[in-house]
């Protein structure tokens, strides 16, 4: 059984993260260089999730959206719950091809540091 059962409780999740992380320190001091859009496109359930974060700020639209990401990251639910929770070697997913990734590899290492953050965070409030 999926860990996600509907988009709505995928969104709530991932989306609430990062509602959560927005105000800690380490997370302003993470988006304060970055200017990077990633869209999310998850399966099993499908749904879409786009990260603008532009020197310092940072939006989340759940659902289809028009802006033109940077990089397209593509996984299931599962494979997202157990990357937002640090159970996932990332490289290793993306040359298992349960992460696929569309554009530049090097932009999105931009985001570890947000990443590594809402990882962190996740963790503690488990």
């Amino acid at each position: 059984m999926a860990i996600f059962e509907t988009p709505d409780q995928l969104y709530r999740y991932i989306s609430g993260l990062f509602e959560e992380i927005a105000p800690l320190p380490e997370a302003q001091a993470a988006l304060a260089s970055l200017t990077l859009t990633v869209r999310f496109n998850y399966t099993d359930p499908d749904a879409t999730m786009t990260l603008t974060a532009d020197k310092g700020q940072s939006t989340i639209v759940c659902g289809a959206c028009d802006v033109n990401p940077d990089v397209v990251l593509t996984m299931t639910g599962d494979v997202a719950h157990r990357f937002w929770t640090g159970e996932l070697n990332v490289m290793g997913a993306i040359t298992k091809r349960e992460i696929g990734v569309s554009g530049s590899l090097g932009k999105i290492m931009r985001l570890t540091p947000l990443i590594k953050t809402a990882i962190r965070h996740n963790k503690e409030r488990a």
